[in-house]
């Protein structure tokens, strides 16, 4: 059977890389940046519109007017009629 140490074991320190950005990046490279920046803007103003237009429609339609009418499995044979159960 194992026994548990009493004093805590410390963690060896771990060295953070410091963030630095490149020598070569300077401001003229920021037109790398342009899609990334026009794609965090476009897309949750597309969401947002397809949301919306999609909440119209479903508001706004009129079911029973585009519907036909119902159909059954009799339907598919109009000359027969159903057998009578006695």
């Amino acid at each position: 059977m194992r026994t548990i140490p009493s004093a805590p074991i410390a963690p060896e320190r771990v060295e953070i890389a410091p963030l630095e950005l490149d020598d070569d990046l300077t401001g003229r490279d920021a037109w790398m940046f342009t899609p990334l920046l026009a794609i965090m803007i476009a897309l949750p103003i597309m969401v947002s519109a397809l949301f919306a237009f999609s909440a119209w429609q479903l508001a706004n339609r009129d079911e029973a007017a585009f519907s036909g009418p119902s159909a059954t499995f009799a339907m598919r044979w109009p000359e027969q009629s159903l057998p009578v159960l006695r």
